[in-house]
């Protein structure tokens, strides 16, 4: 997964930039927790507890993120019925999920890698 940071001097903030796919999983990065590395170490601890048969979720203000079987899912609680964010798909409405900044996916090994980088890219 590529992924950039950036510090805007003026603006004093920092953001998080990853591909179109990946939306969702920025959005979920950058809304769900205070811009401060020590807001991202409950999650992490989570993720680092689980292993290739694991299930975890996590649920945020506007996103939910659930872990099964090392695949990391981040979708925007606007898509889930019932409960649960299983649709079944076909590549072009996948791909539109991606832009729209409500569904996105990935391994857990990736998502481990970009929020520890993330935390020390932060301010403590």
């Amino acid at each position: 997964m590529e992924f950039d940071f950036i510090y805007n001097t003026d603006a004093k903030r920092y953001s998080l930039k990853l591909s179109s796919e990946q939306l969702a999983l920025q959005c979920f990065l950058l809304d769900e927790f205070e811009p401060k590395a020590s807001a991202y170490q409950p999650l992490l601890e989570q993720l680092q507890q689980l292993n290739a048969q694991s299930q975890y979720q996590w649920d945020g203000k506007e996103y939910r993120l659930t872990v099964q079987a090392s695949e990391v899912v981040i979708c925007h609680y606007a898509l889930l019925q019932e409960g649960s964010p299983q649709m079944e798909l076909d590549p072009e409405q996948d791909l539109e999920l991606d832009q729209s900044q409500l569904y996105a996916e990935c391994g857990l090994e990736d998502l481990l890698h970009l929020v520890q980088q993330w935390q020390q890219f932060l301010p403590a």
